[in-house]
């Protein structure tokens, strides 16, 4: 075995330290790198993926609410969902071919309810769609002939049909409803609040449970 001077074995120990210094730096890089790969893999991605549109139908059908179908449904399979029509819809002034969006309002109105015939789902500015024109506040009812108002039914728009109502006082109606769940006469609308008995005798007519 060759022998090694002093000043050999020193340079011999500096290569071998090189060495050594350079793979852990290797090593460090490696480990980092694959530590922010992890970083760039996981990021979670955003979006939608429940396919469902939640929608709300009111009007003229057997049970009015929120519900809930796959995209892609129409607002025929919307109104079948709520029960189906009932006797007296009006279902032909609405597009039934039209697309359900999420967060819409699906209106069915009755055949003696003043309203836009034709009318079809259109995007609104806000967030949902109401398919068929929302009764105004100018369409109030005038006289029995003009049919009546369902108050455990009925949304806010179509309270304030009502002879004296306004969107403050349909409010009031919606809050007190909610309270007893269930209107079972008439009468009770004189405890809500802003409706005396002045104005419940002017809405009583146009009033059904």
């Amino acid at each position: 075995m060759p022998e090694f001077s002093k000043n050999q074995k020193l340079t011999l120990l500096a290569i071998v330290g090189l060495i050594v210094l350079g793979m852990s730096l290797k090593i460090a890089q490696t480990s980092r790198a694959h530590i922010q790969g992890d970083v760039v893999l996981t990021e979670p991605t955003g979006g939608d993926q429940s396919g469902e549109v939640i929608f709300h139908v009111a009007g003229c059908v057997n049970n009015p609410g929120v519900y809930t179908l796959p995209k892609g449904k129409r607002v025929m399979d919307a109104i079948k969902k709520a029960g189906g029509a009932k006797d007296g819809a009006d279902v032909d002034c609405l597009n039934l071919a039209a697309m359900i969006e999420d967060g819409s309002r699906i209106y069915v109105p009755s055949e003696s309810e003043p309203h836009n015939a034709g009318a079809t789902a259109a995007p609104a500015a806000t967030a949902g769609y109401t398919v068929e024109t929302k009764p105004a506040s100018s369409n109030k009812l005038q006289s029995p002939q003009d049919g009546t108002v369902n108050i455990n039914t009925a949304d806010a728009g179509e309270l304030q049909r009502l002879p004296g109502v306004g969107p403050s006082t349909a409010q009031s109606i919606l809050e007190y409803r909610s309270q007893i769940r269930r209107f079972t006469s008439v009468d009770q609308l004189d405890d809500v609040k802003g409706i005396g008995p002045v104005k419940l005798d002017k809405m009583r007519k146009f009033v059904s449970l």
